[in-house]
């Protein structure tokens, strides 16, 4: 089992107030998509306001990153959740005014976006600072369960709190999620970065984490990899309300539902890792990962030709399984390769790619439904990314063998 990251008393106070915070997350995301197709009755504006909360991450993602290498973590942790909270607070004001637009509704999604380009690189070197370095796979695999889980039962809990209590109470309640961990910050003792040279420029350290992806052989591929499978399977899972509601009209419940579901594969995957054997440092992509790369597009495809709720909610059950073991896969390996000091910069490249491949993939989604119909453009997507998929992991085998033949 993978649990030596539990050993940490810091890291075990922040899982706990990560999970509460999670939850709200996901019932704020929830809240987001249900009133975009609420407003619109559009496929493509609820894929625009998913694109709107992850495409930030690909302009402003790895500013952060180079700042937060730099920063003291804790206060940044806290502003970013203060800011989170002004965002959700706006929403829920003009929610109960009933002032709410679609475009001021996408105008909150573009906040949010900014907001979670921030932290997600500064999740990402915070908790790798609570454990020693060789407790990272296991550090991954459990805020994987940490996410997943919250990702089963906050969808669920949003939409019956939709169904019950209205759009402008389920924000509210997502608005208290955010407080716990807000304190426990304060609490948490993060190892100190250790810099040498602390008047670089921004633009240098930039360059510096760039020039380290560029020469790690394991990086590159990953994050490429990363990037083709977060777009067609993300890409699908950002626009489940095209499926709820496009497709089967299963209402505010069902769209809980199916992104529950999702949540399950997910929560499914990140158990197994933790279960499973540990990513090992200075090795190549396994053929399991690689696998795992190719039946994403194949599910994607597969959704495409299913006229059955309960068969396309195993389906999107086995796509978010999927997802995310090749996510703890591939982030494991590339902290594995990192020290400290360069975390902030390469994580947030890694989440631009991943994050910003996801909200190209939610956009062109909604935009080729729109043209093609919701069920045509997942087949469409399908066979296009086996093919994509395949060429690289050829292109990646026949680079090892030119390098282990120089050698």
């Amino acid at each position: 089992m993978n649990l030596t990251a539990l050993n940490s008393p810091n890291f075990r106070l922040y899982l706990f107030g990560s999970f509460i915070a999670l939850n709200g997350l996901w019932v704020q995301r929830i809240i987001i998509g249900w009133l975009a197709w609420e407003i619109t009755n559009s496929p493509l504006y609820v894929g625009i306001a998913a694109f709107l909360s992850l495409v930030p991450t690909i302009f402003s993602g790895p500013i952060f990153g180079v700042l937060i290498d730099r920063a003291n973590i804790r206060f940044a942790f806290f502003l970013s959740y203060s800011a989170m909270i002004l965002c959700s607070s706006t929403l829920f004001f003009l929610i109960l005014t009933d002032f709410l637009t679609i475009k001021s509704l996408l105008l909150i999604c573009l906040f949010i976006g900014i907001i979670a380009s921030a932290t997600h690189p500064i999740r990402m070197s915070l908790a790798p600072r609570l454990i020693d370095e060789s407790q990272v796979p296991s550090l991954v695999a459990l805020t994987a369960v940490n996410f997943n889980t919250s990702r089963l039962i906050g969808p669920a809990i949003g939409g019956f709190l939709i169904q019950y209590l209205g759009a402008s109470g389920t924000i509210l309640i997502s608005i208290f999620a955010y407080l716990p961990v807000m304190v426990f910050i304060m609490f948490i003792k993060p190892r100190d970065l250790v810099s040498d040279d602390k008047n670089r420029s921004l633009i240098f350290d930039f360059l510096e984490g760039i020039k380290l992806i560029f020469s790690n052989s394991v990086i590159k591929f990953s994050i490429v990899l990363s990037g083709l499978t977060a777009f067609v399977g993300r890409g699908v899972l950002e626009t489940l309300p095209l499926i709820s509601e496009g497709v089967f009209n299963q209402g505010p419940s069902g769209l809980g539902l199916i992104t529950a579901t999702a949540g399950a594969g997910a929560l499914f995957s990140s158990i197994a890792k933790v279960l499973g054997k540990a990513e090992t440092s200075g090795t190549n992509i396994s053929n399991n990962t690689l696998f795992v790369a190719l039946a994403i597009p194949l599910v994607v495809l597969s959704i495409g030709h299913v006229n059955n709720f309960l068969i396309s909610l195993f389906l999107i059950f086995i796509l978010g399984f999927l997802a995310t073991t090749i996510g703890i896969s591939i982030q494991s390996k590339i902290q594995l390769e990192l020290k400290d000091i360069f975390r902030g910069r390469v994580m947030s490249i890694w989440i631009m790619i991943n994050m910003g491949s996801a909200a190209l993939g939610s956009i062109i989604f909604g935009l080729v439904s729109d043209y093609l119909g919701i069920q045509m453009s997942h087949t469409l997507f399908g066979y296009s990314f086996i093919f994509l998929i395949v060429i690289l992991i050829l292109f990646n085998k026949i680079s090892i063998k030119t390098r282990t033949a120089l050698k």
